[in-house]
């Protein structure tokens, strides 16, 4: 099953590639002429793609063949349903940039959405059948429940462009509801079932308790904070209210992380430094968007923070790029997955994580001028820079992973039942 696994994980880097290739597009198309490309169709493919072909791909992969017991991720079924994602994913990569929203886009993303139901209930019925540890199950199965909530956001999309409705407060609320259901519910919730996945067996009672109560916080606190993202319209007393106990609940989340963190310190000391350290500034990138998400209850930052393009385009590159993307990446250099070309992948990390903190040093620093009423046109040459330097660190670190590909075991380990000849050593 290691070859199977490390297949997906491959595909899912190329996928990464190609989706640091459309942001070099998106910040080129800002500075020049390129005829035939619609900016929008590309920004459309490149969220679309980053989240199904990289993110939740890789995620899923990582849930099934490592939180699973082989007995259940064995199964063809699996294969299946990742081949599922992985078609419809392209299908919206070869559609959004020629079409925008449209027949076949539209197809593909509805598709893509039925594969995640699909994929969530097979999971949560092997995560109950196999008894998983209690903490691991309780952040998949909240994880895998904000993702399939998260679809109410598309579906209301769709009906305010087939009404053709001028409802903006209903177009952004759904496209708001869509983003903290997948950011702060499935990525944050997946991402740490796999973090307690990875070390619980070490853990004694005390780390266990506390790793157990932070879980428990975090799980509670998707639907209260979602709230959060409502504040932005909403003048009514109940929708604060929900809020301002979303806001308790995240204070409350940065306690018990940073308990959690302490009291399983001593067990993170075989992490290897290299993957460690990244792993500690996906951590800090988690602590930081806790506490951006905190200030958003204040009416005088979160009006601003909402009006202000840069500021939320950084909020979602911190959490995709800072907390996801590195934590999957500490996560890959820990199971020495890259352990074939080293001292490439190495180089590809470092200058891929270099891009991630320019980014959003630049985001950050471009919506504050905004905010004080001072623009400069060097800020989109240095975000376009610091797109360049994420695909040459994506690519690096893709080449180093391709030697898990075979060519005659592609399309097998891809498509074909895990019963086949080519897996029947494994």
């Amino acid at each position: 099953m290691l070859k199977e696994k490390n297949t997906w994980i491959t595909i899912t880097l190329i996928n990464l590639v190609i989706v640091a290739a459309l942001g070099v597009l998106l910040r080129s198309k800002i500075l020049f002429s390129i005829p035939g490309v619609d900016f929008k169709f590309i920004l459309h493919a490149h969220s679309h793609f980053a989240f199904g072909g990289w993110i939740t791909l890789c995620l899923f992969t990582l849930m099934t063949y490592e939180i699973l017991p082989e007995s259940c991720s064995s199964k063809p079924k699996y294969k299946y349903l990742l081949s599922g994602l992985l078609i419809t994913a392209t299908g919206m990569l070869f559609s959004f940039p020629f079409q925008g929203y449209a027949l076949f886009s539209i197809l593909f993303s509805t598709l893509f959405i039925f594969v995640t139901y699909a994929y969530s209930w097979v999971l949560i019925k092997d995560l109950l059948k196999s008894r998983t540890e209690k903490t691991v199950a309780l952040l998949c199965i909240v994880s895998l429940m904000a993702l399939i909530l998260s679809s109410i956001g598309p579906f209301t999309l769709a009906y305010v462009m087939v009404s053709r409705s001028t409802n903006t407060l209903l177009y952004k609320d759904a496209i708001y509801t869509y983003l903290h259901l997948q950011y702060n519910g499935f990525f944050t919730l997946a991402v740490f079932a796999l973090f307690v996945n990875q070390f619980n067996i070490k853990f004694d009672d005390l780390a266990k308790r506390s790793v157990k109560r932070f879980a428990i916080v975090l799980s509670l606190s998707v639907l209260p904070t979602l709230f959060l993202s409502y504040l932005w319209h909403f003048q009514n007393i109940a929708i604060r209210s929900i809020a301002v106990l979303g806001c308790i609940l995240l204070v409350v989340i940065l306690f018990r992380f940073i308990i959690m963190i302490r009291s399983v310190s001593n067990y993170l000391k075989s992490i290897t430094p290299f993957a460690k350290a990244i792993g500690l500034l996906s951590m800090a990138a988690f602590a930081i968007k806790t506490t951006v998400q905190i200030g958003i209850v204040f009416p005088a930052i979160g009006n601003e923070v909402f009006g202000d393009r840069p500021i939320i385009i950084g909020y979602l590159h911190l959490v995709m790029l800072g907390f996801v993307s590195l934590y999957l990446l500490a996560h890959l250099v820990q199971a020495k997955y890259f352990e074939i070309n080293k001292g490439l992948s190495k180089t590809g990390i470092i200058i891929f994580i270099g891009a991630v903190i320019g980014n959003e040093l630049i985001l950050m620093t471009q919506g504050l001028s905004a905010m004080m009423m001072y623009s400069s046109t060097l800020y989109p040459w240095l975000l376009w820079a610091a797109a360049i330097c994420l695909f040459i660190g994506a690519l690096l670190i893709c080449l180093s992973a391709i030697g898990h590909l075979k060519p005659k075991s592609i399309f097998h380990s891809t498509f074909l039942p895990s019963n086949s000849i080519i897996f029947s050593k494994s």
